[in-house]
């Protein structure tokens, strides 16, 4: 006969209260494990003490020095010259150029040498004017001048022509003239053809009837007046006081225009004033002169 199993025996309340006990202890253990750990509470700075902002000492400002007013410089008076007749004579013409002092030179058109004197004259820096010959009174032989018994045409030719026999001139002197500026008609159509190719005009004032002033004024072309003759006559001492003059009435009356002429007593005397000249007058470029001040009457 096969034997029966044993039975077996039912737990105890003893094994029943060990189980529950076992089964708590592990869950309230997990429970510890999986819960997140609490981070210490920040302690607080502490508090900073409030103080009261002291007041800034105040400081006096220094009082800034008086500053002392410049003296107000005088400037000189303008003044200008211009060495008429060039284009002749090279080797006196040519001293003028070592002078030193910043002289206009005006040259014929018809002269021999005026293509290479008043290529020299640029480019050493002096500026270059067309001694245009105008007819004048008294005088018999006009082949080289624009007259009076030209026609418009004829004038503005000539004109051009003139202009374009002087290299690098930049306005337009009369040589002589002394009739042919008296007399409006005429002297309107040079002045109109100077307007034309870009020049400007200096007035040589050879007549008190001169009608170029007037004339200038209506075209609106730039233009200033011979105020002063420094070789009118030849004498060295002639030559000085005539620039004594000079001198003297661009201090009084403002801005002077001076002609003269390649002539030794000129260069002598100009070599004698070139210092006062420097010093006490401003000496400029006859564009310059033009641009600054003109003529005052």
């Amino acid at each position: 006969m096969p034997r029966r199993k044993k039975k077996r025996p039912a737990p105890t309340l003893l094994g029943w209260a060990f189980w529950l006990s076992f089964l708590l202890i592990t869950f309230l253990a997990a429970l510890w494990v999986l819960k997140p750990l609490k981070t210490p509470p920040r302690k607080k700075p502490p508090e900073k003490t409030q103080t009261k902002p002291q007041p800034r000492p105040r400081i006096k400002a220094e009082k800034a020095p008086k500053r002392e007013k410049k003296k107000a410089t005088t400037r000189k008076p303008l003044a200008c010259i211009i060495i008429d007749d060039m284009g002749q004579a090279p080797e006196m013409e040519r001293r003028f150029f070592h002078l030193g002092l910043p002289l206009n030179f005006s040259f014929l058109p018809e002269a021999p040498f005026t293509r290479k004197l008043a290529s020299e004259a640029y480019a050493r820096g002096f500026e270059v004017l067309v001694h245009l010959p105008l007819e004048a009174e008294h005088t018999r032989d006009h082949s080289a001048f624009i007259t009076l018994r030209m026609d418009e045409v004829e004038v503005k030719r000539r004109v051009r022509e003139a202009v374009r026999r002087v290299p690098f001139a930049i306005a337009v002197n009369h040589h002589m003239g002394s009739a042919f500026t008296a007399e409006e008609r005429h002297m309107r159509w040079v002045l109109e053809e100077v307007k034309a190719l870009g020049l400007f005009y200096i007035d040589s004032r050879t007549t008190p009837k001169t009608v170029v002033p007037k004339l200038a004024r209506e075209l609106g072309l730039p233009f200033a007046e011979r105020r002063v003759f420094l070789d009118h006559q030849q004498e060295y001492e002639a030559v000085c006081e005539a620039l004594e003059k000079f001198i003297r009435r661009a201090k009084s009356k403002g801005p002077t225009l001076a002609i003269a002429h390649p002539h030794p007593e000129t260069l002598k005397a100009l070599e004698a004033f070139r210092e006062r000249l420097r010093r006490e007058v401003d000496l400029c470029p006859v564009s310059v002169f033009v641009k600054r001040g003109r003529n005052h009457d």
